[in-house]
């Protein structure tokens, strides 16, 4: 990589050991392993100087708790990594790797530039994708669900308890049981539970690449046979998705069509200004209310396990933790049907769109060009439902299961007055948590009145106060010096990274507030409306109806509210992220990777959206 640049900072980025952290955060190297920190060597420096790094918004958009970075920076950068390099050896990509800077991640693309091992990796890749794509549907419901739904039902099944008894049992004694082994059972559940969270990841990416593979071979057809086609026609040649993540909307629209169909108070109490707790008592109080509950009980496994921020961010939990989120999504939904409104996606109509589209570009090939095109779509057609399946099974319903047993750590921990709360867990490294466990059993071996250490209340404390001042910093979104052109198919899908994203980031191309901003033409159709910025899960109850979504990205448990917004435009992804795929499975326009909207768009903006050409016009500032 040329100098030349060095002196000229807006020609690049930071580099990577020589970002200006705020003050406040001072110490956050001590929360991460030093193997996800830049500049532990000099080799290592260069090397890490040599390379281009983007922030990771798409999964960290705030810092991330030292724990939580087992099922986002270590699973990714170690599952993803071998996924590529050491299990299909897909050719071109040895993998991805990441680093931390104050709770945030930096990703950078590993590509195999050696010929010999090009030539040698393609015949190992090629004769293990195929057998997966010749055998993808009995694969991943005989095999890769049920090994998930074990995983699972696994960490649920670890025992943890309350708190240590005063005495140990009278069988440890009379029945010979050497001493109260319990303490020692918690240590080792805990660690079950590291290597449980860990296998969940290899499940994770057994077949995410080979799905995205798969899209992109259907591209790169669709570009040879119609060079001027759009990324959005393509997209729309894979709708009319029947997935599991789309699963949870779907129940909520069955319980919201059944608490009309009952009547009495079930809608009034729904859309009442009650918290979720109060909604549950109403509920109980008449038959109508307590067959509602019933549904609504049924309902929560799995469909409830959804993660506010990704699955990725402990401290935002779940719709189970607090019954907000789902309550808030009924509420709109009895509404919407109190007023003959549609709440449910339209399959049919939407499988018919694809098929339209194609059969019009089907109706440009010959025969032969044709046989190429439909192995292509079939094949992504085959595959493509685990790009969003697996989003639900292992970010969410997992996640969900490995937050609620880190909670019951915790709870043990708190209840014996080492920690403040039982989601403090997560504010120390899963490698940092057994030390904290082994503590617990020497202060509970010493007896009642044993000193109970403050050092572990003191660090979590610490360390909310640096998570605290990172959420306030602004992180360079890229560091080093960029490449000439952005050529990372993953890249450009998936984080919506393009050569010109990167030029925006440098300032050289974008006016900080421009009316007009591009992005990626994510979902077809065009709409008017107020903005809604929306930049974090807590805020979706604000959303109105037929107002345009502005987003940093948006998560899975957002998916409800795409019944009633108008269109969507998010900073960052691409043509296959979850924005762009939800978007044209509920019909809505969508740009995706302006990389600056939710700067330059105010909630109350009146904006024009055009996903056929990937444009965003601010018509009307707010006043």
């Amino acid at each position: 990589m040329s100098n030349a640049s060095t002196n000229e900072l807006e020609d690049r980025f930071p580099w990577p050991d020589a970002v200006e952290v705020p003050e406040e955060c001072e110490g956050w190297e001590e929360m991460y392993p030093r193997y996800f920190r830049f500049g532990e060597s000099p080799e290592r420096s260069e090397l890490e100087r040599d390379r281009f790094w983007f922030w990771d918004q798409k999964d960290s958009p705030t810092p991330l708790c030292p724990w939580d970075i087992t099922l986002c920076v270590e699973s990714i950068a170690m599952q993803l990594s071998q996924a590529q390099s050491r299990v299909f050896a897909v050719p071109p990509a040895m993998g991805i790797d990441l680093r931390i800077i104050a709770g945030y991640s930096y990703a950078t693309p590993v590509p195999c530039t050696d010929p010999d091992l090009l030539e040698e990796r393609e015949s190992v890749f090629g004769e293990r994708s195929e057998y997966i794509y010749n055998n993808f549907e009995a694969l991943y419901e005989d095999e890769w669900l049920p090994a998930v739904k074990e995983i699972g039902q696994e960490i649920r099944d670890l025992e943890v308890p309350d708190r240590f008894p005063e005495y140990a049992p009278e069988e440890v004694v009379f029945e010979s049981k050497g001493l109260h082994s319990e303490t020692v059972d918690v240590q080792s559940n805990y660690n079950r539970l590291q290597e449980l969270t860990l296998r969940g990841w290899q499940r994770h990416f057994e077949y995410l690449n080979l799905v995205y593979l798969a899209y992109l071979s259907f591209k790169r057809t669709c570009d040879e046979l119609f060079p001027d086609i759009s990324d959005n026609a393509i997209g729309e040649m894979v709708t009319g998705l029947e997935t599991d993540l789309f699963l949870a909307d779907t129940v909520l629209n069955d319980l919201a069509h059944q608490a009309v169909e009952l009547g009495e108070e079930v809608p009034e109490i729904l859309t009442s200004a009650a918290d979720p707790d109060e909604k549950l008592d109403r509920l109980e109080e008449t038959d109508a209310g307590r067959e509602f509950l019933e549904a609504f009980k049924d309902a929560k496994d799995p469909w409830f396990h959804i993660t506010v921020s990704r699955g990725y961010h402990s401290e935002e939990g779940s719709w189970l933790d607090t019954l907000e989120q789902p309550f808030e999504h009924l509420d709109k939904k009895v509404q919407a049907l109190q007023e003959n409104e549609e709440i449910r996606r339209d399959l049919d109509a939407l499988q018919e769109d694809r098929q339209r589209v194609v059969d019009e570009y089907r109706g440009y090939l010959d025969e032969e060009e044709r046989a190429q095109f439909d192995q292509a779509h079939q094949l992504v057609l085959d595959v493509y439902n685990y790009a969003e399946d697996h989003q639900f099974w292992i970010e969410n319903w997992l996640h969900t299961i490995i937050f609620e047993k880190l909670d019951e750590f915790g709870e043990l921990l708190v209840n014996h007055g080492l920690l403040e709360t039982p989601r403090d867990i997560t504010l120390f490294g899963r490698n940092e948590v057994p030390e904290l466990l082994a503590d617990l059993a020497l202060v509970w071996s010493q007896g009642k009145g044993a000193h109970i250490p403050e050092y572990w209340a003191e660090e979590a404390e610490k360390r909310k106060r640096i998570l605290d001042a990172a959420k306030e910093w602004s992180p360079p979104p890229a560091l080093g010096e960029p490449p000439e052109e952005v050529t990372d198919p993953m890249v450009v899908m998936l984080w919506g990274i393009t050569t010109e994203t990167v030029q925006n980031w440098l300032g050289s191309t974008q006016e900080e507030d421009s009316n007009e901003i591009d992005g990626f033409a994510s979902s077809s159709g065009t709409a008017e409306g107020r903005a809604r910025v929306v930049k974090s899960g807590s805020e979706l109850s604000e959303v109105k109806r037929d107002e345009i979504l502005v987003s940093p990205l948006t998560n899975p448990d957002w998916t409800p509210v795409f019944s009633k917004v108008a269109g969507a435009v998010t900073d960052n992804g691409g043509a296959t992220s979850h924005t762009a795929i939800v978007c044209r499975e509920y019909g809505l326009p969508a740009v995706t990777g302006t990389g600056a909207a939710t700067s330059n768009i105010q909630t109350g903006d009146r904006i024009r959206v055009d996903g056929n050409t990937g444009e965003v016009e601010i018509l009307e500032r707010a006043e």
